[in-house]
C-alpha cells in the first residue's frame, strides 16, 4: 500500500495516500518462492515474482517504513527485511529495521497485545506522519 500509485486508481487521491507502513515479518522479495511448494497455490515464474516483489518496486520517496521480524524467524525474512531497508533506504524512504527477541513468525505481533509496548509506541508515532 505504502508503494501504490493511488492516482492511477482514482484521480482525486493524494499520491501519498499512504506515509507509512510497519511490515511484521514481510515477504518483499516472491523470486526465492518459485521453486518452493508453496508456489503450487501461487503459480509464479520468476518474471511474475519479481514484479509482485516490493523490494523491485519504485521506492515511495518521502515515506517511512519499518520492517520487523522476529529473532527466531528464519535468515530470509531477516535478509528479505534487511535488503528491503536497505534499498528503499537509499531511494529516499526513511527505513527502520528492527527484531522482537525470542518471537517466531507466528508470535512476532505479540507485542500489539501489549499497548505499552515499544512496537505499539511505534505504530503510535508513524500514525502521526
Amino acid at each position: 500500500m505504502l508503494a501504490t500509485d493511488w492516482p492511477a486508481y482514482d484521480a482525486t487521491l493524494p499520491k501519498n495516500l499512504v506515509r507509512a507502513a510497519y511490515a511484521i515479518s514481510g515477504l518483499f522479495d516472491l523470486e526465492p518462492l518459485v521453486g518452493t511448494s508453496v508456489n503450487k497455490a501461487l503459480g509464479l515464474d520468476r518474471a511474475a515474482a519479481r514484479s509482485a516483489s516490493p523490494l523491485f518496486w519504485k521506492a515511495p520517496a518521502g515515506a517511512t517504513l519499518d520492517a520487523v521480524v522476529g529473532g527466531n524467524e528464519s535468515s530470509e525474512y531477516h535478509r528479505q527485511s534487511r535488503t528491503i531497508v536497505d534499498v528503499w533506504g537509499k531511494a529516499g524512504v526513511a527505513t527502520q529495521f528492527d527484531v522482537v527477541t525470542d518471537a517466531n513468525h507466528f508470535t512476532a505481533i505479540a507485542p500489539l497485545a501489549d499497548p505499552g509496548s515499544a512496537m505499539v509506541a511505534r505504530l503510535t508515532q508513524l500514525r502521526q506522519i
